[in-house]
C-alpha cells in the first residue's frame, strides 16, 4: 500500500496558518509549522520544522522532507486548530505564536538580508 506521501508529495493547505514554538526550549531557536487543512486528504496536518519557504510560489519543505503548498488566503480550520493543540501536547510544548501575519514579510526579509550579502561578496571577490 502506497504511503500518504507517495499519494500527495505536494501537500495543499487551505485555511492555513503558521506557528512559532520552542520545540526544544525557550532558549533554542524556535522552529516554525504550518497548520492547515489539506482538502483534497480530508485532513487537518501539522508540518515538522519548516527548513524552506519559496515565498513567490507559496511552497516550503518542512524538516520531514514534505513539501507543502500554501493555497489561498490564510485562516484557521476547526480540526486543524485541534490537531494542533494535540501535537503541542504530545511534544509538550506549552508556548506558541501565531506568526502568520508576518510570516510572507519575515521570509521577504530573509531573502533581502541573503540577496545583499551575495551582492557584497559578489562585489568584493570580482
Amino acid at each position: 500500500m502506497p504511503s500518504s506521501y507517495e499519494q500527495e508529495p505536494i501537500v495543499e493547505l487551505t485555511h492555513w496558518s503558521v506557528y512559532e514554538v520552542p520545540l526544544y526550549g525557550v532558549d533554542a531557536p524556535w522552529t516554525r509549522h504550518f497548520v492547515g487543512y489539506a482538502e483534497k486528504m480530508g485532513l487537518a496536518q501539522v508540518s515538522s520544522a519548516i527548513l524552506m519557504f519559496d515565498r513567490e510560489h507559496g511552497v516550503g519543505a518542512s524538516a520531514s522532507h514534505r513539501v507543502f503548498q500554501l493555497v489561498g488566503q490564510s485562516g484557521r480550520h476547526q480540526e486543524a486548530s485541534k490537531l494542533w493543540a494535540h501535537w503541542k501536547s504530545l511534544n509538550g510544548v506549552q508556548l506558541d505564536r501565531d506568526i502568520t501575519p508576518g510570516f510572507f514579510k519575515s521570509t521577504a526579509e530573509i531573502s533581502r538580508i541573503y540577496s545583499r550579502l551575495n551582492a557584497a561578496e559578489t562585489m568584493h571577490f570580482a
